[in-house]
């Protein structure tokens, strides 16, 4: 009687199966390849007009990138005078469209490796080390306006100075710098002490 029962249910997914296959838009496309792969959801919306750079025309926002295609360049403006894919990039004549070797950028990258060295020498506790890369951070960022040095400070101090000081120190920082991602670390390692 159960296998029965199993045999039926079977079949009615199966069927299920085949019937929602044979309804899909993709079944449609492939019985009928003259119809277009995809249509307009309002065929008679208005087109609607998309920001601009300087005098640039409106590009409707309904029609496909495919037929956005570069404008034609001014009769003033030569190939080599445009730095962006088109005449109409916001980018001034010679810029380079993304910079990446600027001094502010390689000293965001120095600071993130210097951060995730500091993670993982906070992970396995080692404290010298995060001493050290401490003194670096400072120099490297004397501002320490997101206070990821204090927070990093508390956390070796509880980490080599365990008791009522430190934890002091790391509940006045857990208070006063709720948006600090080191905050789930201090609380880890200073009040759970755990890593």
């Amino acid at each position: 009687m159960n296998r029965t029962r199993w045999t039926a249910a079977a079949l009615v997914a199966v069927s299920g199966l085949g019937i929602w296959l044979a309804r899909s838009p993709q079944s449609e496309l492939a019985r009928d390849p003259a119809r277009p792969k995809s249509e307009p959801a309002q065929a008679n919306a208005a087109p609607v007009a998309v920001a601009t750079v300087d005098d640039a025309p409106t590009v409707p926002a309904n029609v496909p990138p495919a037929a956005q295609a570069a404008p034609s360049l001014p009769a003033n403006v030569t190939a080599s005078d445009v730095a962006g894919p088109h005449a109409h990039d916001p980018h001034l004549p010679g810029m380079a469209p993304h910079p990446m070797n600027d001094p502010v950028r390689a000293r965001l990258h120095a600071e993130n490796r210097l951060i995730q060295t500091l993670n993982d020498a906070m992970s396995f506790r080692r404290l010298r080390e995060m001493r050290e890369l401490l003194v670096e951070y400072r120099k490297l960022d004397p501002s320490d306006v997101d206070r990821h040095q204090a927070g990093y400070a508390v956390i070796a101090d509880c980490i080599e100075f365990p008791g009522d000081r430190s934890l002091a120190a790391a509940r006045e920082f857990y208070g006063s710098d709720r948006h600090s991602p080191l905050r789930r670390f201090v609380r880890r390692i200073c009040f759970e002490n755990t890593n």
